[in-house]
């Protein structure tokens, strides 16, 4: 008896926890997707302006998804700003052939970015993750 009282709790915490969470909407993650790869193409020094750029106008699009899901999304929504303004501040810095301005945006944008998803990214596989 024991045992399956147990099991019950885990089986309702489970549930719980799946209902909480939501599936992104394909935009999002198309969008998530290409936001990483210009973040890798950055890194990699390869057209640092024009893929911040991208970047910056891209998070335009992701606000108003933010917005669209359950939650308090106000810390979301600044993430997203503060992610846009590192990518602005990479474009300036690579037109200008500034360095240490680079360095710094593409650090502001990674703790944005950080922030967000370890606040509102929850893990369902290697692959797969929902809203929370």
């Amino acid at each position: 008896m024991k045992l399956l009282n147990v099991m019950l709790a885990g089986a309702l915490l489970a549930m719980g926890i799946a209902a909480g969470a939501q599936d992104p909407t394909p935009e999002h993650v198309a969008i998530m997707k290409d936001l990483g790869k210009w973040m890798g193409l950055m890194r990699k020094g390869v057209d640092v302006e024009q893929n911040a750029t991208l970047l910056a106008d891209a998070m335009k699009k992701v606000a108003p998804m933010i917005k669209g899901y359950p939650g308090e999304t106000k810390d979301a929504m600044k993430s997203c700003g503060d992610t846009r303004k590192g990518a602005l501040a990479v474009a300036a810095a690579a037109k200008a052939g500034d360095k240490e301005g680079i360095g710094a945006g593409m650090k502001a944008m990674g703790a944005a970015c950080k922030s967000c998803h370890e606040g509102h990214r929850e893990k369902i596989s290697d692959t797969q993750y929902k809203i929370k």
